[in-house]
Formats: structure tokens, C-alpha cells, sequence
């Protein structure tokens, strides 16, 4: 195995070892049940720390949870605290734990403490609780399965000298154990269907993490989901053998080889002979959601997890605006916005976003869409339009002249869109660099009739700056000459303050010599908010009244990891706990 393929299935089963570890931030935790016979899912029980992986016992009596180390028991309709099952000295178990079918005994996945180092290893314990039994003499090993007959165990191992991740069968007597899989990348999940025929597991060996079936001595391996765009894990196979549940991370978010806790993730479902997935939840969770089978006996019924990060419900409330051109990855297209944006904007809105700037028009339409079938998508989200970028800049050939009745033709069926859609702001997102007083001349007059324009249609209109607008052309800057050469009335300026800053001024000097004209603020850092120490936020927060400022936009241009939606966040609860 390449050292690429090591590490990624290294990331992917480190976070059943401590889920603490996972979970870096306090959650709160929804034990929930969903009704396949309904198609509505209700929250059983909330609870204010990390809670894991919920088995149903075969007799529907009872669902068992992780927590800190331990196993719980609760109540299917949550008419009980948390009851705690003696494990005795292995009190360090994962979020692997299995039932045998007959209600008798669980098997687990836990570090030894008598053992030197980390690993996991797979241990049984009578259901009512006792001394556990260690199953595997080698590590790690992360329990999925127990046959229907309760002889044998499957399991995710990795060995030999290349650390192979691959599943594995072991007689619960203990035994020598026997390799099932051994296709390049990670194979992990292995769970035995009721009749006893199958084993399901999850591979990424295509490429993609996708759902697999074998016999259950390894032979016709079968791929059974072609997911596009999503990673998918974890098959759960229901006691009456037609319907497997399984999780789905998007895979612009992780790595194939990947399961980690806090996205966004789907739960789908596909008949146990193959099929086309649906979906049947989608939530906040990952790892910890359902990891194990969490069938309810008769098979209507299944139990999973799902997560609020306490930050994101405590900081306190903010209005504040997102530049949807941060998430371009995910949504810069009308192809990309068609299939993405109900997964963006909703994440968006859950980190305390309460607002979007567009910055996607295009010939009378936005992302592709209507102007009010955009407006509707963002309020279904939880977000305002609260503002959207665009901009004709004048040509040369315009700005020589100072005839731009053409530019303005092309305003009025911008502006007439952007009616349309409700947006009370309509903002010029670029200039190119003028050359001279002349060309300044032109462009605040410019500025000037598109304000005109938008202000019989009930619009607000702003222009924003880059960096060139801070450079000297003769005694005078871009930013100067407009902010005091542009009607206030028809004109504001949404200030980057970045830009700003890389533009060799200071966001504050502008506030106090043009005061009540920056009406936006585009708050705005190298990467995450307030990361880099190069723009003083808490200066500009203090000077918000001066500067007239009714509206902030955060901005990212580029983030710390690949993924955006990360640093979004990240930003967001910066924000959030600021003191303005």
C-alpha cells in the first residue's frame, strides 16, 4: 500500500479510538428515531455532552450508546436517564459495540489498558454487564459484526508491514483469524446479514468510498452503490434482510478514506439487492451518527445521532452577511449552485450567518435561476438577500470620452433583476485601475447615474474597493476622489477593509474622514477572520456608528485547509464573540 493510502486509512479509523478527539468541540447530542413506515424522524432524548453510536437490542427494549468511554443503555422512546453497563476494567470503548442476536452478550472495541500504547482490540461483556473478555490478541481491530449464529466476529484490522486495512473474521472463542479482503485502500464496516449469507462492508478501492456485499467467506465481492459525489459508509443491513441504511459525507468536505465528525452527511437507503439510494435524512453529524446497526427489531425502525457544536448555539446572535463568492467551490456555477447550494446555504445559516451578498449575476439571473426563485432558495435557508455584487466597468474608449449611455443601458436590466428579486443593495464589485483626474471625473459621474438609476427603483447602490483604489494618481486616490466627488444619496462605498489595508491604508482614518459613507463593510482577513494581525478589527468594530456601517459581509478569498466551509465557520464564531 502507498504511504498516501497508509495514512488516509490511518485519519480514517483514528477517530473511533477516542471519539473525544473527534468531536475537538462540545457538542450537544440528539438521540433520534426514524420511522421508515411515516418517513418522519422525532428526537428521543438531548443531551448536553457526546453520546455515540446506537445498537436496538433484539428484544426492542433498549438502545445502547457510548459515552465517555463507557456503555449505556436507554429507553427507545428516551423514559429513561442513561443507564451505565459494567464493563469493568475496560473503560476506554469506541463507538464499535455490537449485540449478539440473542440479547445476551455485547461485543466491544476498546484500548487495553494492560496493554503498552493505543490500539483497539475486540472485547465481549454479558449484556447485564461484567468482566469483558479480549477476543483479539492483536491491534487494532474495530469490531462491525457478529454472526447471526454468535460464533464469529468480523472486523476492521490493519496489518502486515504496510499497515493494510482490510476486513477480517475471527471465531468468538478466539482463534486464528482470517483476511476476507484484501483490495488496495481501506476496507472497513463489515457487518453479517440475519440469514447469515453476506457481509456487508464499505471499500474505497474505485476511487470513492462505496458500499460493498460479500459471501461470507470473502468470495463475490459486489459492489452495491455507485454514489456520485458523496463517500459512502457504514451499510447497516435491517433484520429482514431487504433495506441497508448507511451514512454519505460529500466528498468535497473529506477524503474518500475519511469518516470524521461535524458535517453535513445524509442517511440513504438502497433495497438489499441494489438500487437506486435514498435519501432519508439529512443532518449535522459524521462520526458517531451510525456507526453500528441501529435496527429496531421489526425492522420500521432505526436509531442514529446527530449533533449541534455547543459554540454554534451559545455565541451570541449576530447580523451578519456571507459573500456567497467565498463558497465558489461548492456553488460558483449555476451547475454547482443547482446541486449544491441546499447543503451550503444551510450550513451557512447553522454557523449564525444571517445573511447572503450574491455575487453571481448574470443576464437577468443569479446562479442560473430566477430572481425570485434565488431569493426563495437563500430564505429557505434562514438567510436574507441582503446584497449582490456585479459590475460593467466603463471601457476605455468610455472613460475618453465620458459617454457611457451604453454602460447605463446594460444597468437597467440589472437593476430591474435585482427588483425583481428584493435585494435592497445592489454593489459595482470592480473598477479597473484609473490613470488620471479625467478618468476620475468620469467614473463618479458614472457611479453617480447607476445610484440615480437604482434609487427610483428603491435600491440602494455602493461600490467596492480592491487594493488599487489606496495607490496616489496625481494628489488624489481612487477611494478619495469618489468618496468626495459621489452623491452620499446615491452612492455608499462597501469598504474592504483588506483590501484596504493591503492597499497601504487604514480602514479607520477612511471612517473618520469620510463619516456615515460605508454603509457595508466587507469584513475580511488574508484567510480566517481575524487570524492574520493584519487588519485591526476591534479599532473598525468601535467605529461602526461613525462610519454609518448598517451591514457587514465576510469575505474569504482562500481559507487554512481545502476545506471552506471550515474557515467560514471559523469566521463566523469570530465574529459572533466579538465585542462591538
Amino acid at each position: 500500500m502507498k504511504l498516501k493510502s497508509i495514512l488516509t486509512g490511518i485519519l480514517a479509523i483514528a477517530g473511533t479510538i477516542d471519539a473525544a478527539a473527534q468531536h475537538s468541540t462540545k457538542v450537544v447530542s440528539y438521540l433520534e428515531v426514524y420511522d421508515l413506515e411515516t418517513r418522519t424522524h422525532q428526537i428521543v432524548k438531548e443531551f448536553p455532552f457526546l453520546i455515540e453510536a446506537p445498537n436496538w437490542t433484539p428484544d426492542g427494549k433498549w438502545l445502547i450508546v457510548n459515552k465517555n468511554g463507557r456503555l449505556y443503555k436507554i429507553s427507545p422512546d428516551g423514559s429513561t436517564d442513561l443507564i451505565e453497563i459494567n464493563t469493568g476494567s475496560i473503560n476506554q470503548c469506541n463507538n464499535d459495540h455490537v449485540i449478539s442476536a440473542d440479547g445476551k452478550w455485547i461485543a466491544l472495541s476498546s484500548n487495553d489498558p494492560a496493554s503498552k500504547g493505543w490500539s483497539s482490540y475486540v472485547f465481549t461483556v454479558p449484556f447485564e454487564g461484567g468482566e469483558p473478555k479480549k477476543i483479539t490478541p492483536i491491534g487494532p481491530s474495530y469490531l462491525h459484526g457478529i454472526s447471526p449464529d454468535g460464533k464469529t466476529i468480523a472486523y476492521c484490522a490493519f496489518r502486515g508491514p504496510d499497515n493494510e486495512a482490510d476486513v477480517y473474521a475471527m471465531p468468538v472463542k478466539g482463534g486464528k483469524e482470517v483476511r476476507l479482503t484484501d483490495a488496495p485502500g481501506l476496507d472497513d464496516g463489515p457487518e453479517y446479514s440475519m440469514d447469515g449469507k453476506h457481509i456487508w462492508f464499505n471499500s474505497v478501492r474505485t476511487g470513492r468510498m462505496q458500499v460493498w456485499r460479500m459471501k461470507t467467506n470473502g468470495k463475490q465481492q459486489t459492489q452495491m452503490t455507485f454514489d456520485e459525489n458523496m463517500n459512502s459508509w457504514f451499510p447497516h443491513i435491517s433484520p429482514d434482510g431487504e433495506k441497508v441504511v448507511y451514512i454519505a459525507y460529500h466528498d468535497y468536505e473529506l477524503a474518500p478514506g475519511e469518516h470524521i465528525a461535524n458535517l453535513n452527511v445524509q442517511l440513504r437507503m438502497i433495497p438489499a439487492e441494489g438500487g437506486e439510494p435514498e435519501v432519508l435524512v439529512e443532518l449535522f453529524g459524521g462520526q458517531g451518527t451510525i456507526n453500528v446497526n441501529s435496527w429496531s427489531p421489526d425492522s420500521r425502525k432505526f436509531a442514529y445521532v446527530s449533533y449541534r457544536l455547543e459554540e454554534e448555539i451559545t455565541a451570541p446572535k449576530r447580523e451578519m452577511a456571507v459573500q456567497l463568492y467565498s463558497a465558489r467551490q461548492l456553488i460558483g456555477t449555476p451547475e454547482l449552485f443547482a446541486k449544491n447550494h441546499k447543503y451550503v446555504l444551510g450550513r451557512l445559516a447553522q454557523m449564525g450567518y444571517t445573511g447572503a451578498e450574491a455575487a453571481s449575476y448574470d443576464n437577468g439571473r443569479f446562479s442560473g435561476m430566477e430572481p425570485e426563485d434565488f431569493r426563495t432558495v437563500l430564505n429557505e435557508a434562514g438567510l436574507e438577500f441582503m446584497s449582490s455584487h456585479t459590475t460593467r466597468p466603463l471601457t476605455a474608449a468610455e472613460l475618453a470620452s465620458g459617454d457611457f449611455t451604453e454602460a447605463l443601458k446594460w444597468w437597467d436590466l440589472c437593476i430591474e433583476t435585482h427588483k425583481r428579486a428584493g435585494v435592497p443593495r445592489l454593489v459595482m464589485s470592480y473598477s479597473q485601475k484609473l490613470s488620471n483626474e479625467q478618468e476620475l471625473k468620469v467614473m463618479a459621474e458614472y457611479l453617480d447615474a447607476i445610484g440615480a438609476k437604482c434609487n427610483a427603483a428603491g435600491i440602494r447602490f455602493g461600490y467596492h474597493n480592491h487594493a488599487h483604489e489606496f495607490e496616489r494618481i496625481g494628489d488624489t486616490t481612487m477611494m478619495d476622489y469618489f468618496l468626495a466627488n459621489t452623491d452620499p444619496a446615491k452612492v455608499f462605498v462597501e469598504m474592504d477593509v483588506y483590501w484596504a489595508v493591503v492597499g497601504g491604508a487604514a480602514p479607520v482614518d477612511y471612517m473618520n474622514k469620510y463619516p456615515g459613507r460605508f454603509e457595508v463593510l466587507h469584513i475580511k482577513d488574508k484567510r480566517e477572520i481575524g487570524q492574520s494581525g493584519m487588519v485591526g478589527f476591534e479599532p473598525i468594530f468601535r467605529n461602526f456608528p461613525k462610519a454609518g456601517t448598517k451591514a457587514i459581509v465576510v469575505e474569504m478569498e482562500d481559507a487554512s485547509s481545502p476545506n471552506i466551509l471550515k474557515g467560514l465557520r471559523e469566521s463566523a464564531l469570530y465574529l459572533r464573540n466579538a465585542k462591538y
